[in-house]
C-alpha cells in the first residue's frame, strides 16, 4: 500500500509575518494548549523531587530504587513509536492526548496509595504510559505553526514543558516538608484532571494532515540516519539525566543534609536554567553551527555531572545545577529538531514517535543499571558514569551524518 493522502490545508491557510502562526482562529488554542500542556507536566513530575527517597521511606533500596524509576521508562520504550504512528493516521487527534493526560493522573493518584516499592513500579509505569504521548503534543503543537517555523515551534513547546517543570519540582519538594509524601501525588492527579478539562477548549490544528502509512513508509522514516543519530546521542542523554537529577542527585542530596524543600529547589534551579536554554538553543545552532550546539550542551552537563560527588554544600549542588540545566536544555531541543529535520510534515509524528522510543533506552537503562553500580560501587560511581557519556555525545557531534548548519 502507498501513502494516501486523505486531507490537505484548507485555503485560508497562510504565512504570516507574525511568527508563522497558522489561523488567526487557532491562535486561543495556541495558548490554552500551552497551558494543558503546562498542567500535564506539572502533573507528572509534582512528585519527582521526593520519590527516590518516598520509596526508599516505603524499605527500597538503591537497586530497588533504580528499578522504581527504570519502570516510569519500559511504556515509553514499547508505545511511543505506536502512538506516533497512530497520530498521523487519525482524524481526530485530540483523543489521544486526552488520553494520556486521564493515565497520568491515574498513576499519580497509584502512587500516592501504593503500600510498597513493587507496587509503587507499577503506578510508576502507569505514569510512563501517560508521558508517552509527549509525542503527539509536540507534533500537535507544531501543526499550529508553517513547516520552516518547526524549529521555533519546538523551543517554544519544550520551555512549556520544562518551565512546568520548574514550578513542579519546586512546589513538590515545598508541599511534601509541610503536607507530607502521599499528598504529592494526590495533588498531581488532580492537576491531571484540570488539564483534561482544558482540553476541550482548544480547536485540532489546521496544518496537520492524515496520511496512511505504509510499512516501507514507515521503514524508510525509521531508518532515516540522522534521526537515528539524533536518538542514539538522546539515549546518552536520558541516561545522563535519569540516572542524575532524576534518579540518584536526590538520594546524594539528602545525604549531604538537603530537606524536602531543598530537593525541589535543586531539581528547580536545573530545570529554570534548561528552560531558559531550550529558547535559545536553536539561535545557538543558526549562528554557531548544530556541531557546536551539541559540544557545549555535552560539556555542561558533563562537567556539571563529574562534579557533583566533590560537593559537599547543599548551595554549592543548586549552583551547579544551573550549569546542568543550562546544557540539558541547549542539548534537548537540539536534538529533537534535528529528529525531525529532515522528515515530511505529515510524518513528523512517526519521526517523533521513533525517536521519543529509542531514546526511553536511556531512561530505563540510565536509573537501572546506576542503581546496581550505586549499590557495587558507591553513589559516586553512577555521576562519573554518567559524565563519561557526555563526552561519547560530544564526539559523535563530529560525524559527517549531522548538518553543519
Amino acid at each position: 500500500m502507498s501513502e494516501i493522502s486523505h486531507t490537505k490545508p484548507p485555503d485560508s491557510l497562510r504565512k504570516r509575518s507574525d511568527g508563522g502562526i497558522l489561523p488567526l482562529t487557532h491562535r486561543k488554542s495556541i495558548i490554552i494548549f500551552g497551558a494543558v500542556t503546562f498542567l500535564f507536566w506539572v502533573a507528572l513530575y509534582l512528585y519527582v523531587p521526593i520519590l527516590p527517597v518516598y520509596a526508599q521511606s516505603l524499605g527500597a533500596s538503591l537497586s530497588m530504587v533504580g528499578i522504581v524509576i527504570a519502570s516510569y521508562a519500559i511504556p515509553q520504550l514499547l508505545l511511543r513509536i505506536p502512538i506516533g504512528v497512530l497520530f498521523d493516521t487519525l482524524n481526530r487527534r485530540k483523543s489521544l492526548i486526552a488520553g494520556g493526560i486521564a493515565i497520568t493522573s491515574a498513576g499519580a493518584l497509584g502512587l500516592g496509595l501504593a503500600p510498597n516499592p513493587w507496587l509503587l513500579t507499577l503506578a510508576r509505569a502507569v505514569t510512563g504510559m501517560g508521558a508517552a504521548t509527549w509525542v503527539t503534543f509536540t507534533v500537535y503543537f507544531t501543526g499550529y505553526y508553517h513547516q520552516e517555523r518547526t524549529g521555533r515551534a519546538i523551543g517554544i513547546i519544550n520551555f512549556v514543558q520544562r518551565f512546568a517543570l520548574v514550578i513542579a519540582t519546586s512546589c513538590g519538594g515545598a508541599i511534601a516538608e509541610v503536607q507530607g509524601f502521599t499528598h504529592v501525588f494526590f495533588i498531581a492527579a488532580l492537576i491531571g484532571i484540570v488539564a483534561l478539562l482544558g482540553l476541550l477548549f482548544t480547536s485540532e490544528p489546521a496544518g496537520l494532515q492524515v496520511r496512511t502509512i505504509a510499512s516501507t513508509s514507515f521503514m524508510r522514516v525509521a531508518a532515516h540516519p540522522l534521526l537515528l543519530m539524533a536518538s542514539f546521542m538522546a539515549i546518552l542523554l536520558q541516561f545522563s539525566s535519569f540516572a542524575g537529577i532524576f534518579g540518584f542527585m536526590p538520594v546524594y542530596a539528602t545525604g549531604i543534609g538537603a530537606s524536602s524543600v531543598e530537593l525541589g529547589i535543586i531539581t528547580m534551579v536545573a530545570l529554570g536554567s534548561s528552560a531558559v536554554a531550550s529558547l535559545i538553543a536553536i539561535h545557538i545552532a543558526e549562528r554557531y553551527g548544530n556541531t557546536f550546539t551539541i559540544v557545549l550542551g555535552a560539556a555542561l552537563i558533563g562537567i556539571s555531572t563529574l562534579a557533583v560527588p566533590f560537593i559537599h554544600d547543599v548551595y554549592v549542588l543548586e549552583a551547579v545545577m544551573v550549569a546542568y540545566g543550562l546544557g540539558s536544555g541547549v542539548l534537548g531541543t537540539i536534538l529533537m529538531a534535528l529528529s525531525i529535520r529532515s522528515v515530511a510534515a505529515q510524518q513528523r509524528a512517526t519521526a517523533m514517535g521513533v525517536y521519543q522510543a529509542i531514546y526511553a533506552v536511556g531512561m530505563l537503562l540510565g536509573p537501572l543499571l546506576s542503581g546496581f553500580l550505586g549499590d557495587s560501587l558507591g553513589l559516586a560511581s553512577v555521576f562519573y558514569l554518567s559524565a563519561s557519556l557526555c563526552l561519547v555525545i560530544a564526539g559523535l557531534a563530529f560525524l559527517p551524518i549531522v548538518p553543519r548548519h
